[in-house]
């Protein structure tokens, strides 16, 4: 079977949130089992120190080899890759071919990789700063409401074994939904879903324990299925030239929003009800915003600037697009 590059940053993506799912689980065990804090530090930290230690003997990034001037070893990597996509690439896979591509893609993008082109390119301005809202959103309410578990009135070890178990599925039903409906409807949807489960449990009351549980784990479950849609949409959103600073932005903005989150329960003295609803509203703001975004589904991945606004000229003449050599995010 042929993997799409599409259906390839899919199937890696699953497999990440899986493992991310699976983890939750396992530290739910974890934190019931062992309740020395010192013997429960050592377990969480051991497997980040035999991952560390395995990635020395990963392979190199073949791009990163050529951009630094190891034409051989990038070479041999590429090769390896055809080997395992089971293309012939010998006859036209070699020095002359790659020195000849390198310079065709700096002498065409060099002039536009640059964060300025993020703020200020009037075809990725709107891209950049919903995106950058969208993962915003995401490290806000996802922390602001995991790292306070105790506050919905459950087991906290218990709801955190079913916030991975729901996850699981979400993040599988994501993809699926990915190819379906297409990535905005999607990424909205995510967003929106998890708002509307938190601010319904500000109408619920302190009592009805298992309601509130259950809209937390749904609300935190389909947080999840947003992060899978982020991390897919904000790499088809950005030429090539842009795309690892852009999705850097996302993720930094993500940060930020891990930072305020579990800091908006302070403001739990004025209204108990005041925190739900920023963690509700940010989310559903952020996925309304989302709607704006251009849908990338069956669209070749833009390489440089002039690519992307000649996708924006296209939709608006509402042309047919050429044929192009550049492999489609379609599943």
């Amino acid at each position: 079977m042929e993997w799409t590059s599409a259906q390839a940053r899919l199937l890696m993506m699953t497999l990440n949130s899986l493992g991310f799912s699976f983890g939750q689980i396992l530290m739910a065990v974890m934190g019931y089992g062992l309740r020395h804090w010192a013997l429960l530090q050592l377990a969480v930290s051991a497997p980040f120190f035999l991952c560390f230690v395995y990635s020395w003997w990963l392979p190199e990034s073949a791009r990163w080899l050529l951009s630094m001037g190891k034409l051989g070893l990038g070479l041999q990597e590429l090769q390896k890759v055809a080997s395992i996509n089971r293309k012939t690439a010998g006859d036209t896979l070699t020095r002359e071919a790659l020195l000849s591509a390198m310079q065709e893609e700096s002498g065409g993008a060099q002039a536009s990789a640059s964060l300025g082109a993020l703020l200020h390119a009037p075809s990725l301005r709107l891209r950049t700063w919903i995106s950058m809202l969208c993962w915003f959103a995401f490290g806000f309410t996802f922390y602001g409401l995991a790292l306070d578990l105790q506050a919905m009135g459950s087991n906290i070890f218990l709801l955190q074994g079913l916030i991975g178990v729901v996850d699981i599925p979400t993040k599988m039903g994501t993809n699926l939904l990915l190819g379906r409906l297409g990535r905005r409807p999607s990424q909205a949807g995510s967003l929106v879903l998890p708002g509307l489960c938190i601010l319904a449990n500000t109408v619920v009351p302190h009592d009805m324990g298992s309601l509130r549980s259950a809209l937390a784990v749904l609300g935190l479950g389909s947080l999840g299925a947003a992060f899978t849609c982020l991390t897919v949409y904000s790499s088809e959103l950005f030429p090539t030239v842009l795309r690892m600073t852009a999705v850097g932005l996302g993720q930094m903005a993500a940060r930020g929003g891990a930072i305020l989150g579990p800091l908006v329960r302070m403001l739990g003295i004025h209204s108990p009800s005041l925190p739900l609803l920023l963690y509700g509203a940010v989310p559903v703001l952020s996925g309304l915003a989302a709607l704006l975004l251009p849908e990338t589904q069956n669209m070749p991945l833009p390489d440089t600037l002039q690519d992307v606004q000649n996708q924006a000229v296209k939709k608006v003449t509402h042309s047919t697009p050429a044929p192009c050599i550049l492999m489609s995010t379609g599943l």
